[in-house]
């Protein structure tokens, strides 16, 4: 039966997952994608073991599908509980705002700065948006927001390939330097019963793995929510100097 074990995947909030029954003793199953890998015991006592992928994928049956949600969602939540997104990311009147430029689904990220830059997207149902800003000095904000697409969310690194452009393109539209930590913020539109969060749950991952990350362009996970819960409903959602605000809409 698939199971989670003790052992946390890298810096994220999920742990790598185990099917006695199914995979050798020294492999374990990724939490995200199902790919197995075979656990390399450290040199040193000093070293952390490795984890070598095995070219195989764990198969889920119906039953282990239902495991996987029920694994699945309580590590989200775990990972949405530590966050501040009760004081960043606001409900609001986005009819009101007068966004610099607005992000289309799969399009790229799009990028303002200035003492009142405001980006955005609208229409995320079971898409997510990812947001990002850091201050460049004298009351300045570099922002910056991707509006993902089910393909962009369908693995791991997919989701880490979005917040990392998403990043490159924060940090390319100004020419200041980077004096503090980018906040990224993730919003979903409404659950997809067919998925679980799990595309929600990747980009919140993907997050946390960049937040870990080294380099110049440092960045943290400030904010995490899924506003809506209807399937006909929407979220348009922007970020601003002021953070991140956002409305919900009901579709036709």
């Amino acid at each position: 039966m698939l199971q989670e074990t003790n052992h946390r995947f890298a810096t994220t909030s999920w742990m790598w997952l185990t099917d006695p029954d199914e995979i050798e003793n020294d492999e374990l199953i990724q939490p995200f994608d199902c790919e197995i890998f075979r656990m390399v015991p450290a040199r040193t006592a000093q070293a952390n073991p490795t984890a070598v992928p095995t070219g195989d994928e764990y198969q889920l049956d119906d039953d282990d599908q239902a495991r996987f949600d029920a694994i699945h969602r309580p590590a989200l939540a775990r990972a949405v509980a530590t966050l501040p997104h009760d004081g960043r990311i606001a409900a609001g009147n986005t009819a009101l705002l007068h966004p610099d430029a607005e992000a289309g689904m799969e399009t790229g990220p799009t990028a303002a700065v200035g003492a009142t830059a405001l980006v955005g997207t609208s229409g995320v149902s079971t898409c997510v948006a990812v947001l990002a800003r850091a201050p460049v000095g004298g009351g300045r904000w570099r922002v910056a927001c991707s509006h993902l697409s089910a393909n962009q969310m369908s693995s791991l690194q997919g989701a880490r390939d979005a917040v990392d452009q998403l990043l490159t393109s924060l940090a390319a539209v100004s020419r200041d330097p980077w004096n503090a930590p980018a906040e990224l913020y993730v919003v979903g539109g409404c659950e997809d019963e067919d998925v679980a969060y799990e595309e929600f749950g990747r980009v919140v991952a993907a997050a946390q793995l960049r937040a870990a990350g080294p380099g110049p362009d440092q960045a943290l996970l400030a904010g995490a929510r899924v506003p809506a819960c209807a399937g006909e409903q929407y979220v348009d959602v922007y970020i601003g100097t002021d953070g991140v605000t956002y409305s919900v809409h009901r579709g036709n």
